[in-house]
C-alpha cells in the first residue's frame, strides 16, 4: 500500500502525481499516481483530467480502455485544454473507444491546431497528404506541417521533409529535405534519421557517404525500424503510406512496430500514449528492441517528461536478457552518476556484457571502446594498455572514428604503418585530429 503526504490542492495533488507517474524523485506508482490525479481531477483540475485520460489510453495503472481515455479528454477539450483536444481527435480518426468519425476528428485537429497545438497540426497534415483519403490535399498537408515545423515538431519536420523529397506541392529540394531530416533526427525521430541515410546513400542534397548512411540505418535499426533492417540486408520494401487505423497486433514484433509508428508519426497519427501502450505490450512479452526504445523515451524524454530512474529500469530488463544496446546504455548511466550511484565496476561489467553481445556493429564498437577507454585509465577494473590497445582496435576496425584516432595514436612509437592506417580511417570520417597527427607524419 503506498502512502503519500496530504495534499493541500489540486495544483499540490497534480505535483506528486507527477512524481509517482514518471519516477523521477522516487520509485514509479501508476496507482499513486492514478489515486491523486483522479481526486484533482474531481476539482476540475484540467491538466489531471488529461492526464488521467493518457493513463487509461497507455493502460497506466488502470485497465486500458480507449472509451474510458476518451471521457477524459472530452472533460480536458471542454475546458480548451489542446493536448486533450488532439488526443479525442486521434481516437475519433482511429475508431478507438467512439465512433470512427474522420470529418470530427478533423474538426477537432483544427481547433487544437489553430491553437498551436504541434502535435495536432502534424496529424492533421497526415490527413490531408493521404493519398486515398477523401480529403487528400497535398497544399493543405504541407501548410499543416510548415507549421509544425515552425513549432519545432519532429514529426512534423519529418513529414515535411518528405513532401520536399517527393516535390509534393513544392518544388522539389532534397537539401530542403535533408536539413528537416537532421532537425527531426536531432530530436530521435527514427523515421526521419533513416529517409536522411537514404539521401546520404545517393549523395541526394547532401555529399554521398556511405559510411554515415550506414552508421543512420543501423540507428534506426537498432529501434526496430523494419525498412531499415530490410535496407541493410538489401531486402525489398514498399514505399511508406499513410494508415489511418493500425491493425490490432498480437505478437510482439507487430506491438513494436504499432508502438514506433504512433511515436514518430509518419505512417500514422502520433499518439505518445498508445505508442507506450504498445511498447510495453511487446516489451512484456520480452522484447528486448522494445525494452531498448522504452528506455530511450524516458531517458530523452520522448513523447513524456523525462526520466532516467525509469530509464534504468527499462534498461536494466533489456540488459538481463542480452540486449548489447540496453547494457551499453545502462553502464554509461552507471559510468557519469547519472540518475544512478556512480560505479565504475558496474559499468564496467556491462560494457563488457554489451561488447560479447549479438548487437550491431555501432553498439558493439562503442561497447568496446567504452571498455578499452576503462582498460587505459584503470577505472573499474586493473590498468592493463594491452588490453585497451586491444578493444580499442576491435572498436576501429568496426568503424569507430575516436577509436580509429585513439588506435592510430597509441600505435605511433611501435607501429607506423598501422598507426597511419587507423589514422586514416578517421580522417576519412572527418577527425580533424587524425589529420594533423597525419601531417605531422609527413
Amino acid at each position: 500500500m503506498f502512502r503519500t503526504a496530504k495534499a493541500k490542492g489540486p495544483d499540490e495533488m497534480v505535483r506528486q502525481a507527477d512524481e509517482y507517474r514518471i519516477g523521477s524523485t522516487t520509485e514509479q506508482s501508476f496507482a499513486a499516481a492514478f489515486s491523486l490525479y483522479r481526486r484533482a481531477a474531481a476539482k476540475g483540475h484540467v491538466r489531471a483530467q488529461y492526464v488521467l485520460g493518457t493513463m487509461y489510453e497507455s493502460g497506466h495503472g488502470v485497465p486500458q480502455s480507449y472509451r474510458e481515455a476518451a471521457k477524459w479528454y472530452e472533460k480536458a477539450s471542454s475546458q480548451d485544454y489542446h493536448d486533450g483536444t488532439c488526443a479525442l481527435a486521434f481516437l475519433h480518426e482511429s475508431g478507438l473507444g467512439v465512433k470512427r468519425s474522420r470529418s470530427y476528428a478533423i474538426e477537432l485537429y483544427e481547433k487544437a491546431a489553430i491553437a498551436g497545438n504541434a502535435r495536432a497540426q502534424n496529424n492533421l497534415g497526415l490527413i490531408y497528404m493521404d493519398p486515398n483519403g477523401p480529403e487528400h490535399n497535398d497544399h493543405a498537408a504541407v501548410t499543416w506541417f510548415q507549421k509544425g515545423n515552425m513549432s519545432g515538431n519532429p514529426s512534423a519536420q519529418t513529414n515535411l521533409g518528405r513532401m520536399y523529397e517527393k516535390g509534393l506541392d513544392v518544388k522539389r529540394s532534397c537539401e530542403t529535405a535533408s536539413v528537416l531530416f537532421k532537425k527531426a533526427a536531432k530530436q530521435g525521430n527514427t523515421t526521419a534519421k533513416r529517409l536522411l541515410a537514404g539521401l546520404y546513400l545517393f549523395g541526394l542534397g547532401v555529399d554521398r557517404s556511405e559510411t554515415i548512411a550506414r552508421h543512420l540505418y543501423l540507428e534506426a535499426a537498432r529501434w526496430g525500424d523494419a525498412y531499415a533492417v530490410a535496407e541493410l540486408e538489401r531486402g525489398a520494401e514498399p514505399d511508406e503510406s499513410y494508415v489511418p487505423a493500425m491493425k490490432k497486433a498480437t505478437d510482439p514484433s507487430s506491438q513494436l512496430l504499432n508502438g514506433l509508428a504512433h511515436l514518430d508519426g509518419s505512417r500514422t497519427g502520433c499518439s505518445p500514449a498508445t505508442a507506450m501502450y504498445w511498447l510495453e505490450q511487446s516489451a512484456k512479452a520480452g522484447n528486448t528492441t522494445a525494452m531498448y526504445v522504452l528506455g530511450q523515451i524516458y531517458e530523452n524524454g520522448f513523447g513524456t517528461e523525462t526520466s532516467v530512474r525509469t530509464a534504468a529500469k527499462w534498461y536494466r530488463w533489456g540488459a538481463d536478457k542480452g540486449n548489447g544496446p540496453c547494457a551499453y546504455n545502462l553502464a554509461y548511466l552507471y559510468e557519469n552518476g547519472i540518475g544512478l550511484d556512480r560505479s565504475a565496476g558496474m559499468a564496467f561489467e556491462l560494457y563488457r556484457r554489451a561488447s560479447e553481445s549479438e548487437c550491431d556493429d555501432d553498439a558493439k564498437s562503442d561497447a568496446l571502446f567504452a571498455l578499452g577507454s576503462m582498460y587505459s585509465d584503470g577505472t573499474g577494473t586493473e590498468r592493463s594498455p594491452e588490453l585497451a590497445l586491444s578493444a580499442i582496435r576491435r572498436s576501429a576496425d568496426l568503424g569507430h572514428a575516436s577509436a580509429q584516432f585513439a588506435a592510430g595514436r597509441m600505435l605511433l612509437e611501435k607501429d607506423a604503418a598501422g598507426a597511419a592506417g587507423y589514422l586514416r580511417m578517421a580522417a576519412d570520417q572527418g577527425d580533424p585530429r587524425a589529420l594533423k597527427l597525419l601531417a605531422d607524419m609527413d
